[in-house]
């Protein structure tokens, strides 16, 4: 039984095909079948970050996209906001602070920097290694108007913590015109 040199087959069917009334049963292994979907899906993800690329032309976007490229670990975050302030913290035991950077673009927040290897030179032997160690960068949509100008970032035991306050809002309000210098008043 010989595949004839023209054929098709759905690599998803498990059941044979029949050419020239004879039975052939599906060539591609399940393995095959994985490596041409992922292929597929490569293409497409290569696709979109075309389009995200053409799309971020801002001076904080590629701020944003090119840390993100190097990237080897995230760490764990927590926002949440008082009636006062908005309040980012971020897990980074291990960094030192002269290795962290926080950057304010209205709405959005970015921390970025790196953990050195905690590891000695000398090791010989590694038997768990779970602490990651490298770059790492993370973006937050603040949830509403901050003061930049009166933030604070603080980063003890471990933990990064950054307080913005929140810009009041005025919903309403009355505005009182008053009179241009030369204008002359109707009566």
């Amino acid at each position: 039984m010989s595949a004839p040199s023209t054929w098709t087959l759905n690599p998803w069917c498990r059941r044979g095909w029949t050419c020239r009334g004879e039975e052939h049963w599906a060539m591609a292994s399940d393995w095959e079948v994985f490596m041409r979907q992922l292929e597929q899906w490569v293409r497409e993800m290569e696709r979109f970050m075309a389009h995200i690329d053409q799309a971020c032309a801002t001076p904080f976007s590629s701020m944003v996209l090119a840390p993100m490229a190097s990237v080897r670990w995230h760490p764990a975050v927590n926002v949440y906001e008082t009636a006062d302030v908005v309040v980012v913290q971020a897990e980074l035991a291990g960094v030192a602070p002269d290795d962290v950077t926080v950057l304010y673009d209205a709405p959005r927040l970015l921390v970025e920097g790196q953990r050195r290897e905690a590891i000695s030179a000398e090791a010989q032997a590694i038997h768990r290694l779970e602490i990651p160690a490298g770059r790492f960068a993370f973006e937050v949509r603040l949830p509403g108007a901050v003061d930049a100008e009166g933030a604070t970032a603080t980063l003890q035991a471990g933990m990064l913590e950054v307080r913005l306050p929140k810009r009041p809002i005025h919903h309403s309000g009355v505005i009182r015109l008053s009179p241009v210098e030369g204008e002359r008043r109707l009566t």
